[in-house]
């Protein structure tokens, strides 16, 4: 990597001299309730409380068409392929276990479900529609998680706050119970200027990383850096359970990060607990914590630091060079040193004092970000930045949070620092890898670097660290991942988003999806040179899921119509051919769908041409299997459900005259 200039580089201070979690001062955003105080460690833990919002939405069946594609029905007819067998991995013990878990099925991130996805048989595309008037343009429900066959949790995010929601699937979508969350607020027309709409899209705060245990109770990072619990009994919110822990004051009361802890831009992105019931969390500044219950119910101890402080001396070398600034050496030995004898995070103030003098300037936003999700596994949390890559454990005895011994030494080898040109590519949400690390089994993690000219797939092994493979994706300069990499025995499947820079325009893209098996003689992935058969297909901006219920890869995406405009539609794809089987569109017609926003607000963001048919545009929100065949994806105003009937029948297929090739 070519050097920088020390005015780009001196921004590392914040690798040990700041971390930055703001407070609720962002624009507009909504003011947290606390009710009555619970005793404990900081001081923090409060009884959530909240005002009463009135939730609108309403239910409207769209206009379906189902399609089979040739290059499968010309080999085998309109038949499924077989199912594979389920995937044989760690099943968290502190996560729901049924349907998804977290925004990627489960904490290892594969994307992989056991669930049957929807058939072209009977097929229905409801859209659930959060109605709010005039400027408040709002109501996207990015995640998902199930409590039974007919009951799924979600969250809407609006222009003042969030909304947990509690909705019978059960026919006719109906909201159960719903309460409102700290919101991320935004100004009332950020959706007509692209500029402000893209800043909204790339802050991931607010509770899109949310999840749910096995208690049923839901766990959602609020934007203003408090967590929110909201337990969940019979199908409703149980209220005087809630609780809501205030990030700012527990970390006050006894982390090292307590300068500039109002920067308006850092917010808190994802939760989720370790084997041992641990909740870690992470912010986009880098800091990362662990919230530690308390066995006598009281509020939890919390414990912080920053991922800038792992692997100190290795990054500085890895972006300087040899060119260090003087002093930085001994800056350097001093860190180590206490970090062998356990007093770090004691020395913190004083390392943060000598970091000033070394570097001499501080700048507002700290050079190492965390702007994904993490994975869980059951020896470890898995992070990335857009630095590296990290694997980090609590220590107990110490109650510090520290990087795993087997990959410290990886860091020398520059492996774990991946390739970055550190700009933000057309397709991508910010300046580093775009996807949530996958866990492959217990063997590997996969991610997508963002290199200058060509991003890369990078395996690395779970044990040490060590690089196992690193391919090219797609071709030179018109690759990006913001989508975390899908993993399924030895399998891994890539989606090209290059070029998806306004989800308001339909502008060309590159597309295409990639698959890599691994060859367990050689101990390296390789690429699927014959997968998909069927050339270029546009992977666009959601996460690809595979059912192993009918082996079955599912991907949604915008695909041009004869009529000269973009459909959005879930195409089916065999996982073990690459081959298209089967589409699902819906629409609206003309005037169908009036979301009741001012004419202005309508006309600067979709626009006004074939508005109900890009109202299902999911501005890079994931999908989820649900009950029932169907999928559950994020849309413009709410999310859109995708079913059908269980099986094909008589009517839904054509005799399979054709032989397979």
């Amino acid at each position: 990597m070519s050097m920088r200039s020390f005015s780009d580089w001196v921004r590392v201070l914040a690798f040990a001299s700041v971390a930055l979690l703001s407070t609720a001062s962002g624009c507009n955003r909504s003011k947290i309730s606390k009710g009555a105080a619970i005793p404990g460690s900081g001081g923090g833990c409060y009884v959530y409380s909240t005002k009463d919002k009135t939730f609108e939405h309403v239910n409207q069946e769209a206009t379906v068409e189902t399609k089979w594609y040739d290059e499968w029905t010309s080999r085998y007819g309109k038949v499924l392929p077989d199912p594979l067998p389920p995937p044989d991995h760690w099943q968290h013990p502190q996560l729901s276990s049924r349907y998804a878990s977290t925004m990627h099925e489960n904490s290892l991130a594969t994307d992989v479900s056991t669930e049957p996805g929807p058939l072209p048989n009977q097929a229905k595309v409801e859209y659930f529609h959060v109605l709010e008037k005039g400027t408040k343009l709002s109501g996207m429900a990015p995640f998902y998680t199930f409590l039974d066959d007919h009951t799924v949790v979600t969250i809407s995010f609006g222009r003042d706050s969030a909304m947990l929601a509690i909705v019978d699937i059960r026919g006719e979508a109906k909201v159960l119970d719903y309460v409102a969350l700290p919101g991320r607020g935004s100004k009332a027309l950020e959706l007509a200027k692209k500029s402000e709409r893209m800043a909204m899209f790339r802050d991931t705060s607010g509770g899109a990383y949310s999840y749910l245990d096995k208690d049923g109770v839901v766990h959602v990072p609020g934007a203003d850096n408090t967590v929110v619990q909201i337990p969940i009994v019979d199908h409703r919110i149980a209220r005087d359970r809630m609780t809501l822990l205030d990030l700012n004051r527990e970390i006050e009361a006894g982390s090292w990060i307590e300068h500039a802890m109002d920067h308006p831009e850092n917010h808190l992105t994802a939760l989720m607990p370790d084997a041992e019931g641990r909740v870690w969390f992470t912010s986009k500044f880098g800091v990362i914590g662990i919230i530690h219950p308390d066995e006598r119910g009281g509020c939890p101890e919390v414990y912080t630091t920053a991922i800038a402080h792992f692997a100190l001396s290795d990054k500085m070398h890895h972006y300087y060079g040899k060119e260090l600034p003087e002093g930085a050496e001994e800056l350097f030995e001093y860190v180590e040193a206490k970090d062998k004898d356990g007093t770090i995070v004691e020395d913190l103030a004083e390392i943060r004092r000598r970091a000033m003098e070394v570097f001499d300037v501080i700048h507002d936003e700290p050079f190492e970000q965390i702007q994904n999700s993490f994975s869980v596994g059951p020896d470890g949390v898995y992070i990335v930045t857009n630095v590296g890559l990290y694997k980090l454990f609590f220590n107990e005895e110490s109650k510090h949070i520290e990087l795993d011994p087997k990959w410290a030494p990886t860091y020398e080898k520059d492996h774990l620092f991946y390739d970055n040109d550190r700009k933000i590519k057309p397709g991508h949400l910010n300046n580093g890898s775009g996807t949530t690390p996958t866990l492959v089994d217990d063997r590997f993690v996969a991610i997508v670097d963002n290199a200058p000219e060509q991003v890369n797939l990078n395996v690395f092994s779970q044990e040490d660290g060590s690089l196992v493979s690193k391919l090219p994706l797609f071709e030179a300069g018109k690759g990006a991942v913001e989508n975390s990499v899908v993993a399924y025995g030895d399998s891994l499947i890539v989606g090209n988003t290059h070029g998806f820079v306004d989800p308001f325009v339909e502008n060309a893209t590159s597309g295409g999806i990639a698959r890599f098996d691994y060859d367990a003689e050689q101990g390296t992935y390789f690429h699927r040179d014959d997968w998909p058969a069927a050339g270029h297909f546009d992977g666009k901006t959601a996460t690809p899921k595979l059912s192993t219920a009918h082996g079955l890869f599912y991907v949604y995406h915008r695909d041009t119509n004869g009529e000269g405009h973009h459909d959005w539609q879930l195409t089916a794809v065999d996982f073990r051919t690459g081959w298209r089987v089967f589409s699902i569109k819906g629409w609206f017609t003309n005037d169908a769908f009036n979301d009741n926003v001012s004419g202005m607000v309508r006309k600067k963001t979709l626009g006004k041409e074939d508005y109900g048919r890009k109202v299902f545009s999911n501005i890079w929100g994931t999908f989820s299997f649900g009950p029932r065949n169907s999928i559950l994806i994020g849309t413009y105003r709410g999310y859109v459900r995708f079913s059908s009937a269980p099986t094909l029948t008589s009517e839904a297929v054509a005799d399979p005259t054709a032989s397979e090739n």
